[in-house]
């Protein structure tokens, strides 16, 4: 067995797995987008192994959340209530995250027709 590493190596591979598995991906699939072995994940995760910055910008692209979250458990906290929506925003995979943001746009745009204009609208 394995010895531990220290608890930030710990805790930074507990949050990239809670990221991971929020945005539904396996170890292999992940490993994959970002250019490592599923072994080499599966370590990171465990707390066994450290990561260079270069893998840690990769993983927090792929999985849509900020290097904070991955380092230390947290989003924005400057964003108050809105902090909530953003952070599950962010851990979405970037094709969900596009979608949201496609979402909001189309509901947007409809909030800004005038009533009477809004398709299926008789009145």
């Amino acid at each position: 067995m394995r010895k531990r590493g220290d608890d930030n190596t710990y805790y930074i591979g507990s949050n990239i797995r809670t990221a991971r598995m929020r945005a539904d991906l396996t170890q292999e699939k992940m490993s994959e987008m970002i250019g490592v072995t599923p072994q080499y994940l599966s370590d990171l995760e465990r707390g066994l192994v450290g990561t260079s910055v270069s893998t840690l910008i990769r993983i927090c692209t792929e999985l849509n959340v900020s290097a904070d979250f991955i380092l230390f458990g947290r989003g924005d906290e400057k964003d108050g209530a809105n902090s909530t929506l953003i952070e599950k925003i962010q851990r979405l995979p970037k094709y969900k995250a596009d979608m949201v943001e496609s979402t909001v746009d189309i509901l947007l745009e409809a909030m800004d027709m005038e009533p009477g204009k809004r398709a299926g609208n008789d009145r």
